[in-house]
């Protein structure tokens, strides 16, 4: 190989560095748009989540479900400090579509759980994905530490 030659393969192949560089950029800048806009779209589905306060339809309805079968342990955060009931656990439930079928999932953990008492805070939240909503839910469990058996 002459000068010209050793030139000529040392520009192709500087050429195709530069490409693959170029290439590997565009890549990365669209995997981190990506990245910026599913983050973003996790801040607005936090700030997109109401609580649902009694009166509203879908808390009378999921009260109304729940109550049915525990109106004897079922109370609201405000009788438990009235009782000076102690919390025991707390945790959530979310992403059910109707109030029917989340009611479902929050009585078969109080049947296996059988707390002295629990109260409930009811959520909505907008799905972007399918445009509807999402149920969740705060169960509390307490305990009565005061007037033991």
């Amino acid at each position: 190989m002459n000068k010209k030659q050793i030139g000529a393969v040392l520009m192709s192949l500087s050429f195709s560095a530069l490409g693959v560089s170029a290439t590997a950029n565009a890549n990365e800048a669209s995997e981190q748009a990506q990245l910026e806009q599913a983050m973003s779209e996790m801040v607005v589905a936090e700030t997109s989540m109401l609580l649902l306060e009694e009166g509203d339809a879908y808390h009378t309805e999921f009260t109304r479900i729940v109550a049915t079968q525990f109106s004897e342990i079922l109370i609201t955060k405000e009788q438990a400090k009235q009782l000076s009931l102690q919390k025991t656990k707390h945790f959530y439930f979310s992403a059910e579509h109707d109030v029917e079928t989340l009611a479902q999932v929050v009585s078969g953990v109080i049947d296996t759980d059988a707390p002295t008492y629990f109260s409930v805070s009811l959520f909505r939240e907008y799905n972007r994905n399918n445009g509807g909503y999402q149920f969740g839910a705060k169960i509390t469990e307490y305990e009565d530490t005061v007037n033991r058996d």
